[in-house]
Formats: structure tokens, sequence, C-alpha cells
């Protein structure tokens, strides 16, 4: 899976995750200051809904192999 689809970013990049060494999703929320995020509600609907896809890639890559 290529990096591309192993990230999400929302609210003008302040907001995204990725997966890690696919074993993890890591989530980073802060501003260019490093102050807290100030979401919408339709960007916050927004990253709930992109969360599950995600852990359901992370779930994919993690299947044993046959």
């Amino acid at each position: 899976m290529n990096t591309e689809q192993q990230s999400r970013q929302f609210a003008d990049g302040e907001v995204y995750f990725w997966l890690e060494q696919d074993s993890s999703i890591m989530l980073k929320a802060a501003s260019a200051h490093g102050d807290p995020v100030e979401l919408t509600a339709d960007e916050t609907r927004a990253i709930a809904s992109a969360l599950p896809a995600m852990a359901q890639k992370l779930e994919a890559l993690n299947l044993p192999k046959e």
C-alpha cells in the first residue's frame, strides 16, 4: 500500500492520521503553533467517518496469509 493510501489529512492539514509500519494508526492534531485544533461539525464528521476505513485497511494488512 502506498503512502497516499495510508494517510488522510483534515482541517487544512492540522489533523491527520496514517498507518505506521502496518501495525497501528497514528493520529496527530495540532495547529502550526502547537495549539489544539478547532474543528467544525463537518470536519469532525469527516474524521469520524474516515477512521473506520483506515482501521479496515490496517486489519486487512494483518490478516493471516494462507
